[in-house]
């Protein structure tokens, strides 16, 4: 896992999204898409391998790489986490041990594969939403 700043990582969803983002959260990607379908988190889902099977994240081919913004990547001296698919589990324990919350904590999750260019939005308001993004 590595540490992205966070600037960098904000051009690369610009880019997969195609247009200028006020800021990397879910409400800002909604409105630049215009096209996401938000579906509840069913209320059983109660820590990050069942929010992760939920997406789909755990299926994933190993070697994806998979970039991921948290409300923690927003402090200072963090930004986001870059990782493959299959660093995603471990990636959930170091998080949780580090910030002593799970990744899904009921906070802002936005997770992108660039190369797949896939898009995961998960927001407070306890609703995510999926989109596979078109090529430039």
């Amino acid at each position: 896992m590595n540490i992205v700043n966070l600037d960098v990582a904000a051009r690369q969803i610009e880019s997969l999204i195609g247009t200028r983002l006020p800021s990397i959260v879910p409400d800002a990607i909604d409105d630049a898409l215009g096209t996401l379908q938000w579906t509840s988190i069913p209320t059983n889902i109660e820590d990050d391998d069942a929010m992760a099977k939920l997406l789909g994240l755990s299926s994933l081919p190993p070697d994806t790489e998979l970039v991921v913004v948290t409300d923690v990547s927003f402090k200072e001296g963090s930004g986001a986490f870059a990782m493959s698919a299959s660093q995603f589990e471990e990636f959930q324990a170091w998080y949780s041990d580090e910030f002593s919350e799970r990744v899904f904590s009921g906070c802002d999750v936005i997770v992108w594969a660039p190369v797949d260019r896939r898009l995961w939005v998960v927001h407070h308001e306890g609703v995510y939403a999926t989109a596979q993004l078109r090529a430039p």
